[in-house]
């Protein structure tokens, strides 16, 4: 028996999508900071110093996942659980086939076509945002965590040989 894979938050894949919104509400917050020294309409630079307060608060909301080291996915030979999409054990008997979107290690998603409609607590979660779109799809996000996609391949060929593997 194979011993179970958990994969947890990769820092870099964390940190790196949080630059963005920093960088943009330093450049707003800076852009405050000089209205109130020329002397502007204190409602003018209100509005841009909350969205650089907004945008300061998203960086940090993203950021935060760099510093979280629980399990985030877990692949055995009775299923995979994602912890971010419901926190449901999907038994390898359901799952039809897999496909690893994009591809190589760059891969962001991979997506588990099963035998029947997921449960309800993976349809409707936020991180299968696009399960809704296809009916026996679960979408499962892996640019953020710390493995790369053929490694989950490999893993997914290990625990379920049944399941095909489209590319």
């Amino acid at each position: 028996m194979a011993a179970p894979l958990e994969l947890r938050n990769s820092p870099s894949g964390k940190i790196f999508p949080a630059l963005g919104p920093f960088l943009i509400g330093g450049v707003f917050g800076f852009g405050a900071l000089q209205g109130v020294a020329s002397g502007a309409d204190g409602g003018h630079v209100l509005w841009i110093a909350l969205l650089a307060a907004a945008c300061l608060a998203l960086g940090a909301f993203i950021a935060r996942g760099a510093f979280d080291t629980s399990v985030k996915v877990v692949l055995d030979q009775r299923g995979f659980r994602d912890a971010r999409a419901g926190d449901v054990l999907v038994p390898w008997s359901k799952v039809k086939s897999m496909r690893l979107a994009a591809g190589g290690k760059g891969a962001a998603m991979l997506n588990f076509e099963l035998t029947e409609e997921p449960p309800d607590e993976i349809r409707y979660s936020s991180a299968n945002a696009f399960g809704l779109v296809g009916r026996n799809t679960v979408h499962m996000e892996i640019s953020s965590l710390d493995v790369r996609g053929q490694d989950l391949v490999d893993a997914v060929k290990t625990f379920a040989p049944h399941v095909v593997v489209r590319r």
